[in-house]
């Protein structure tokens, strides 16, 4: 006969549906690091609930939330594919990028309260990434790192339309494997370091400009892929 007490242990608690689509998030994530989902492919909602035995809506909450990360790109109400870019798709997205992201840097200049503490996390995150050759996890804190930017100005409309290009970028690094090594990746943590520094400082002028100059390398880069 069950005991009842063990039937009540701490140890247990009850899966939510948040658990639920988290886990597929993380299922649907790894097989992309791992190379078995790969740019361009299609992914069906059935498909991956027969694969990973949950439901449909389940696959759809977590889509939606891969879609929000850049994992994968919907085409249609049914078309779902593994975010796949061209060199015109992402010399379009830096075109309005670097826009963007060199005003940022400059409006972060120009206010005297600014908070960077979530972007100095970040960029420690990405340093520390770097250190261990973690290519994934450099990138996430890296897109990180700038989401905290866009966050501390204030513009919930400049925020919004980063949010809408920006995440690709930098899931279709991951997704491509592409191979930087721990010294490229250490520079380019050290490089957002003085990036926070130029706008703690209120330098305007050379905080926009290595805004421009960081993204245009990165372009170069990506481009490549």
């Amino acid at each position: 006969m069950p005991n009842p007490i063990a039937d009540s242990s701490p140890a247990l608690s009850r899966l939510t549906r948040r658990t639920l689509k988290q886990g597929v998030v993380d299922q649907i994530y790894a097989a992309i690091v791992g190379g078995d989902l790969t740019a361009g492919q299609q992914v069906t909602e059935l498909g991956l609930a027969r694969q990973l035995g949950v439901s449909q809506p389940t696959i759809r909450e977590a889509l939606i939330e891969l879609e929000h990360q850049g994992f994968v790109r919907k085409r249609s109400a049914h078309k779902t594919f593994i975010t796949l870019l061209s060199e015109r798709n992402i010399n379009e997205i830096y075109l309005v990028r670097t826009t963007l992201e060199a005003l940022v840097a400059e409006l972060l200049a120009s206010s005297a309260t600014v908070n960077l503490e979530e972007c100095e996390a970040a960029c420690q995150r990405m340093a520390d990434a770097a250190k261990r050759g973690r290519s994934p996890e450099f990138h996430q804190a890296d897109l990180d790192f700038h989401r905290c930017l866009w966050r501390a100005t204030g513009n919930q409309t400049i925020v919004d339309l980063l949010e809408q290009l920006v995440p690709q970028l930098f899931a279709f690094v991951i997704i491509q494997h592409a191979v930087r090594g721990r010294a490229v990746l250490r520079a380019s943590a050290e490089e957002h370091g003085r990036l926070l520094r130029l706008i703690r400082a209120g330098d305007r002028d050379a905080a926009r400009k290595m805004m421009e100059a960081s993204l245009q390398q990165a372009q170069a880069e990506d481009s490549e892929l």
